[in-house]
């Protein structure tokens, strides 16, 4: 067994916790754990990964969810990733792969081959991209819990979201403009970065269009 097998479970925790904060509309019902995780006096402590500045990152988190109200984190997702005006950084792969900047384009249906070999099944409410960060996320921790072939979770992380999701949450941390989805985006960026480190993965090297 693999370090990266080994760590299934801490590692399915965190991208549990990240995919669904990325992805899920704070104001719904399924987000509830997630956002009540973080607010924890705890949580700092606890996240296994990225060390002092994951920690920092996650006090914020939990400082904003003591203070703020929380239809302003609602109204923030939907400026950040739903619309109608343009996103300052789109949370999909092909956004930043494709020379066209096109969403559905190919790392889409690369993750979609990857769903295949790996078993997993998607039932989405609406036709959408699945290079979704946030989505991918909890694919991983989806497969992880469900011992898919460690290599197979590895070459999710490795190939399909660390050439690219790195610029995404950079841009993200520089144009949110919010007291949540700015520290989000650096708690994913320094776990995704320590995942690369920890367990040896190598991406490759792919032109970036953002």
């Amino acid at each position: 067994m693999g370090a990266f097998a080994a760590d299934a479970g801490a590692l399915a925790d965190a991208a549990e916790l990240l995919g669904t904060l990325l992805y899920v509309d704070p104001a719904e019902a399924s987000c509830a754990d997630a956002l009540a995780w973080a607010a924890g006096a705890d949580a700092a402590g606890e996240w296994p990964f990225g060390g002092e500045e994951a920690a920092r990152a996650l006090e914020a988190l939990a400082a904003d969810l003591a203070q703020r109200d929380p239809a302003e984190r609602h109204r923030a997702f939907a400026r950040l990733f739903v619309g109608p005006a343009k996103l300052p950084a789109p949370p999909w792969g092909s956004v930043y792969t494709d020379p066209e900047g096109v969403i559905f384009g190919n790392l889409t249906l690369d993750v979609r081959q990857w769903m295949r070999e790996a078993g997993v099944t998607l039932r989405l409410p609406e036709r959408q991209p699945e290079d979704h960060l946030g989505l991918m996320l909890l694919m991983l921790a989806w497969s992880l819990r469900a011992d898919v072939d460690e290599r197979a979770a590895r070459r999710l992380v490795e190939e399909l979201m660390l050439p690219w999701a790195p610029r995404f949450l950079e841009l993200l941390a520089e144009r949110a403009d919010d007291a949540f989805y700015g520290p989000l985006a650096c708690l994913a960026r320094v776990t995704l970065g320590d995942w690369q480190a920890r367990y040896g993965l190598v991406p490759p090297s792919l032109r970036l269009y953002r």
